[in-house]
């Protein structure tokens, strides 16, 4: 049986995806932020790219703008390991934006959810 070619669009997707990810463990977020806002624009139902956006906006200095797509993100369909990990960097968010309560009402959720 013969492999099926990954299209020209789904090469572009893993490329942007790969560039993000390359520039956020080489301590260029702003770079990443770049590329996966514009991954963002081709996919923006997928809430593993909104997460990996807010990180790169919350390591990027801008913890007003994670946080509020890290919200946005909590209303799409996820899993309870998603949910989890978006919950945490959430948590984060606010604690940087030193919004202290609402960080430990985000940071208690993520431990419910990972206790589920």
């Amino acid at each position: 049986m013969r492999e099926k070619k990954p299209t020209n669009r789904e090469r572009l997707h893993a490329l942007l995806d790969l560039l993000g990810y390359l520039c956020m463990m080489y301590g260029k977020p702003e770079r990443a932020r770049d590329y996966l806002k514009l991954l963002v624009k081709l996919r923006p139902s997928d809430s593993r790219l909104l997460r990996s956006l807010a990180h790169s906006e919350l390591e990027s200095g801008n913890p007003k703008v994670a946080t509020e797509l890290l919200e946005n993100s909590l209303q799409m369909t996820m899993n309870s390991k998603e949910r989890a990990a978006t919950l945490l960097l959430l948590g984060r968010a606010l604690l940087r934006s030193q919004r202290f309560e609402d960080s430990t009402k985000a940071i208690n959720a993520f431990m419910s959810e990972r206790s589920l």
